[in-house]
């Protein structure tokens, strides 16, 4: 029986070394510096095995986030949005921690897809591709609820690891729950009411 590409033991090598190259670029520059050129030279492989593998460096960089993002998803199909929003959040912040340097700047790189969607979008809507309409919502109020979930828990953790991860996580997570569901209503501060400055009448 004959096999398929992705079965031949050429293929499966040349797939490894084009994946271990990339992650070694990518702990040495940016990923908008890497090219197909340079990789394919490092991996000792043609233009031409690399596109039986993947269309464009983009589809090998979604390839990996969706890769590393695997356990997330597999977390998230078994939870229940918003109710398990707390678990979703410490998972995530748990699964961000344990990332190694490389893991990071892959998730935080961006590439340019014909269809104008990053691979960031692509995790996105892979992400919460269960709650794709919420009970009561139309799909575009939908889609704005999904993304301030995902922008807010993205920058608030960003934002705890400039931080050198100073708040401990079983204390960060319940505080990113109530910023992310209550805004600033969530937290100890006094918000003054909003000045009333409409005209005085005599």
């Amino acid at each position: 029986m004959n096999q398929t590409p992705k079965q031949d033991l050429r293929f499966i090598k040349n797939e490894r070394e084009i994946r271990k190259i990339f992650r070694e670029m990518m702990a040495e520059t940016d990923y908008s510096h890497i090219t197909i050129k340079e990789l394919t030279a490092r991996a000792q492989i043609n233009r031409k095995t690399f596109y039986l593998h993947y269309p464009s460096l983009d589809h090998l960089l979604a390839s990996l986030q969706f890769e590393i993002m695997d356990p997330t998803f597999r977390m998230i199909s078994e939870t229940t949005f918003p109710d398990d929003v707390e678990k979703i959040i410490q998972h995530s912040f748990r699964l961000m921690a344990a990332l190694d340097p490389v893991d990071k700047k892959i998730l935080s790189a961006k590439g340019h897809f014909l269809d104008k969607k990053t691979p960031s979008d692509l995790i996105r809507e892979h992400y919460f591709r269960k709650y794709d309409h919420f009970a009561g919502y139309d799909r575009f109020e939908s889609n704005m609820i999904i993304t301030y979930f995902s922008v807010c828990l993205g920058v608030i953790y960003r934002q705890w690891e400039v931080d050198g991860q100073r708040v401990p996580l079983e204390e960060m997570v319940p505080l990113a729950t109530r910023l992310i569901l209550h805004g600033l209503s969530g937290t100890r501060l006094d918000i003054p009411e909003a000045a009333d400055n409409s005209p005085q009448t005599s």
